[in-house]
């Protein structure tokens, strides 16, 4: 059973160049019965070994940009440890649903006018980068939100980053803030870790096919699944009866890096 919940996760995590936890931390609380803190250590030591594979796909397709997702990395760090400490002391109800509702405009604004991407990227100065990977760190860890699902559209939209490479930087992210979140977790023992290599095994291939698939889908088509996966997200977090404070989310956080 975990080599199949992994495999499913990790080959979302590959197709949409997310972490994989927004499927995988409900299988293991409602399917195995995983206290909520551990289902969301599990999902951060799962999601660095899936983000490896699938990020190794996408560089092999040439569709990864190291300097961009090391400066975005140099902020989500301590982002997401900022944020994580953060969701300890207050609720987020509404700025969940405030930022549903911004994902769900990013999503409609995505499938009305698919971006094409025809000119040449517009990346920001390093300095803002940096600044966006804290800011998406951060979110990650108050709200319990995948980095990937913030992070991808900013860089599409906002940097007029292609589809493809803007979720290879995103699994590349994920790395750093996903060790860093797991280590955390660990020390408090929340992994459970006679289901890691059962789900890292089946994240493992489940990440690759996710990642050969998105390299046969061209950019627009991708871009609108991604869409609609925003869509599907952004109404969990409006609807959704989630907790108030979710302290220690970082991917499923993503640390993302969903």
């Amino acid at each position: 059973m975990p080599f199949l919940f992994g495999l499913v996760a990790g080959a979302l995590g590959g197709l949409m160049g997310v972490g994989g936890g927004i499927l995988l931390v409900p299988m293991l609380v409602h399917l195995l019965h995983a206290e909520q803190h551990e289902a969301q250590g599990t999902s951060l030591a799962f999601v660095t070994a899936t983000a490896l594979v699938a990020a190794f796909a996408y560089f092999r397709a040439g569709n990864l940009d190291f300097v961009l997702a090391a400066y975005l990395a140099v902020g989500a760090v301590p982002g997401v440890l900022f944020g994580a400490a953060l969701a300890r002391k207050m609720t987020a109800r509404r700025l969940r649903q405030a930022l549903g509702i911004l994902m769900l405009a990013t999503a409609v604004r995505i499938l009305i006018a698919v971006p094409m991407h025809t000119d040449v990227p517009r990346l920001w100065d390093p300095p803002w980068n940096i600044l966006l990977g804290a800011l998406v760190g951060a979110l990650g860890g108050l709200l319990g939100v995948g980095g990937g699902t913030i992070l991808v559209p900013i860089l599409v939209l906002g940097q007029r980053i292609p589809q493809h490479v803007a979720q290879g930087v995103s699994l590349l992210m994920i790395l750093p803030t996903g060790i860093v979140g797991a280590l955390s977790h660990a020390r408090h023992g929340h992994i459970v870790r006679a289901l890691l290599p059962g789900l890292m095994a089946g994240g493992a291939v489940g990440a690759l096919l996710g990642a050969l698939l998105a390299h046969r889908i061209e950019s627009a088509t991708l871009s609108r699944l991604f869409a609609l996966f925003l869509l599907l997200v952004s109404s969990q977090m409006i609807f959704g009866g989630q907790r108030d404070n979710v302290a220690g989310s970082s991917e499923r956080s993503g640390g993302s890096p969903r």
